[in-house]
This record gives structure tokens, C-alpha cells and sequence, in this order.
């Protein structure tokens, strides 16, 4: 494999907590998320940002870093109904449900999650149906549970202005964009692993600039237009296309366009 197409390879899209990086508003976001754990009554904390900048990082990177000392269940799929919850729920404290008592199932796990350190992370918690939102909501007011749901930035912000959080106790934290030089030194540091740091000298701060503001910031964005560039980049060398055969503007620009963030 040519090192052009092992540098693609470290910024094609997976969710693996290794390849977590930790901007500065990730670290703002988690710092915010502890000290609550520690000084706040349990509540609702929803987690908000654009897709793409990182959400289902943090949380996967949260249930590896915090999983020796808190109980976490971190659920992907929000697909869920209130019944289906209680036995998830139930189900990790390591007890098998039969039958839909959803009542009893409810009485079971506050009485086993109230005593526990613990927090519940709900991964694409914006397509929770309306009903499940409401049960999150009344499990929530039981002050047993800590639940951190994550949701795109539009649709969490319409969901907390309705009845069922808007007058209810609850925190928002934000992960925001990544800044130039936080592109840069995530960029420094995948190439390092791969032993192609000497590539970060051609890709100066001009072009990586370049590729943020095309990518505006976004890290699922920003990690799209690097594939994109590196795969150009195996291709014209392979091919011996003279004009392009190292990273310039130009290369930058196409990847966007192939990246679909940049129209013609």
C-alpha cells in the first residue's frame, strides 16, 4: 500500500475512541459533564452540536475513559420504546425481565439506579419518538437517573423548547467547532503515527486553512476532505500527473469538491 493511500486510510470515517481527538471544546464538554456528576443534583444533560463535530466520539471516548469508576450504559440505536428502555436498563444491572409490567419494570430500576454511580448516554437522542422523550423526561424527575443525550444542534434545540424540558431542570453543553490550529495538530498527529510527519511541512498553515473553511470546522468534514486529498494525491502520483503530485490549493479544492462541500 503506497503511504499516500495509508494516510486516506487514517481519516476514512469509523467510530474508534483511538482515533478520538479531543479539541478544546471536547475538553470544555467534558470537564462541564464531570464537575456536574460531582456537584448537582441527577438530571437531564444534553449534549449539542452540528453532525459531525463529534458527538458519538465523545461519548464512546467518555464510556472508555470512565468506565472503571461509573456505570455506563451507552445506547446507539434510539429506537426504543419506554418498555424497551426498562429492560435495557434492567438488563445491565444484570436482571432478566419477562412479561411488560412497565410499571414494575420502572419501580425495579429507580430502586436499582438511585444508589448507583452511574450515567445513561442516548446517541441520536433527537429521533427519540415524542412519547419516549416524555418517559426520559419522567424518569428524569425521579432525580434517580443521570441521562446525557446527544442531538444534532437544530433539532435538540427545538426539542428543549418544548413543555417537556423547557421547565424542567437540565443543562446543555455545546461542542462547537475546531479551530485552525486544532486542525493542524490533529492533522500533525495522524501523520506522525503513520510515520509521514515529514508531509506536515508541505501541508502549511495556508492550505490547512483552506480546508477548514471549507470544512467550516467540522471534524467529520475536515477528516472527509483529507481522504479525498490523499486519495488524489495516490492517484496523481501513481499516474505521474507532474502539476499535482503534492499537496497544494488546487488539491485542496478538489477534495472538497469529491467531498461534496464544494459545488462547481
Amino acid at each position: 500500500m503506497s503511504q499516500w493511500l495509508e494516510a486516506a486510510n487514517r481519516f476514512e470515517e469509523r467510530r474508534d475512541t483511538l482515533d478520538y481527538f479531543e479539541g478544546q471544546s471536547a475538553l470544555s464538554a467534558i470537564e462541564k459533564i464531570d464537575h456536574l456528576l460531582k456537584t448537582t443534583f441527577r438530571q437531564l444533560i444534553f449534549l449539542l452540536g452540528e453532525p459531525g463535530s463529534g458527538k458519538s466520539f465523545l461519548l464512546h471516548h467518555l464510556k472508555a475513559q470512565w468506565d472503571s469508576e461509573l456505570d455506563i450504559l451507552l445506547i446507539e440505536t434510539p429506537f426504543l420504546t419506554p418498555l424497551d428502555l426498562l429492560k435495557k436498563l434492567l438488563a445491565h444491572k444484570g436482571i432478566e425481565c419477562h412479561g411488560d409490567d412497565i410499571e414494575k419494570f420502572r419501580f425495579e430500576a429507580t430502586n436499582l439506579y438511585r444508589d448507583s454511580k452511574h450515567i445513561i448516554m442516548l446517541d441520536e437522542a433527537q429521533l427519540l419518538s415524542t412519547e419516549m422523550r416524555e418517559f426520559v423526561r419522567i424518569l428524569s424527575d425521579s432525580k434517580a437517573f443521570w441521562f446525557l443525550l446527544a442531538m444534532h444542534q437544530s433539532e435538540g434545540e427545538n426539542i428543549l423548547r418544548s413543555p417537556h424540558f423547557k421547565s424542567r431542570p437540565h443543562h446543555i453543553i455545546q461542542l462547537k467547532p475546531l479551530g485552525v490550529m486544532e486542525c493542524k495538530n490533529y492533522l500533525d498527529r495522524e501523520l506522525s503515527r503513520i510515520e509521514f510527519s515529514q508531509l506536515g511541512n508541505e501541508l502549511n498553515l495556508k492550505l490547512i486553512t483552506k480546508a477548514h473553511k471549507y470544512s467550516h470546522g467540522n471534524f467529520r468534514n475536515f477528516k472527509k476532505i483529507l481522504y479525498h486529498m490523499f486519495h488524489l494525491l495516490h492517484y496523481t502520483n501513481t499516474h505521474n500527473r507532474v502539476k499535482f503530485l503534492r499537496p497544494s490549493s488546487c488539491i485542496i479544492t478538489m477534495a472538497a469538491m469529491s467531498s461534496e462541500l464544494l459545488h462547481d
